[in-house]
């Protein structure tokens, strides 16, 4: 096995740590979750970790996922930090995150933010969305666009580029120069996601991606329970939508060049 072997194994690792805690957590209060995005294919293809991923993905329904952070808050917990823009200004993600403590996980925009993250699980959110095709389309899109500004006046970005990057960036400062900061987003893109939670609508989206996807209730729950590595995991109920409104032929092997995993400028394992 290869240094590079090795240190893919060690983050899968511990991210499996930090996933048997968060499936806990959820079994010990009734919440439902779901492993979504990679984790999903992993699951399904693989019985684990697609091979050469270093993630893990989950989802929740709006109602669970704020349970979990109720949770999180209330508990005497010292071994994970949760993040969300709620907690942190400039945690520019639409999702939360469950970091796991004296770890350090460094992506390329780690130098522009004042938190450090740690090695951790993303927890993805479902919202309701309209029944209405056009509704649901510009509200989709509305939601697209105010998460692109969040970002924007969150951080500067050093990757991407030149052209990416002098439009980003002279963005973030006209945003910082006419008061668009980042808690002005935080605030609406908050009450805009949960816009519909009490409408008796049949589709549910993350609404913080790129591709215009929505799913029925049906087709997460009731959810499956599938072989993980050496665990059992809920999965969603349908694949072929789930995974295939994203992915397309989800069972077949993407080109090898195309099996890549996160570029980190460092990385700290603690005492794990």
């Amino acid at each position: 096995m290869s240094s590079n072997d090795e240190m893919l194994q060690h983050i899968k690792d511990v991210e499996l740590l930090i996933l048997k805690d968060f499936i806990k957590i959820c079994d010990e209060n009734n919440l439902d979750y779901y492993l979504f995005f990679g984790s999903e294919i992993g699951a399904v293809r693989h019985g684990g970790f697609i091979p050469w991923d270093d993630d893990i993905d989950v989802i929740m329904f709006r109602d669970d996922y704020e349970k979990f952070l109720n949770i999180m808050d209330e508990s005497d917990n010292e071994k994970y930090t949760i993040y969300d823009s709620r907690y942190e200004e400039k945690y520019f993600f639409g999702f939360g995150r469950m970091s796991l403590n004296n770890t350090y996980w460094a992506e390329f925009w780690d130098s522009n933010v004042p938190f450090k993250m740690g090695i951790h699980i993303d927890v993805f959110i479902l919202d309701k969305v309209p029944n209405n095709k056009i509704k649901r389309f510009l509200y989709m899109r509305r939601c697209l666009l105010l998460c692109k500004f969040y970002v924007i006046s969150a951080i500067k970005f050093d990757e991407g580029s030149s052209f990416q990057k002098i439009i980003v960036n002279m963005s973030h400062t006209i945003f910082d120069k006419i008061g668009l900061k980042p808690s002005f987003y935080q605030k609406r893109l908050l009450k805009l996601f949960r816009k519909y939670q009490n409408e008796d609508y049949d589709y549910w989206a993350d609404l913080t991606m790129n591709e215009q996807v929505y799913f029925k209730t049906e087709d997460f729950k009731p959810a499956k329970k599938v072989k993980f590595e050496d665990i059992h995991v809920k999965i969603p109920n349908n694949q072929d939508s789930t995974l295939g409104q994203i992915f397309g032929d989800y069972m077949t092997l993407p080109p090898e060049e195309d099996r890549v995993c996160h570029e980190l400028n460092e990385i700290n394992f603690g005492k794990y």
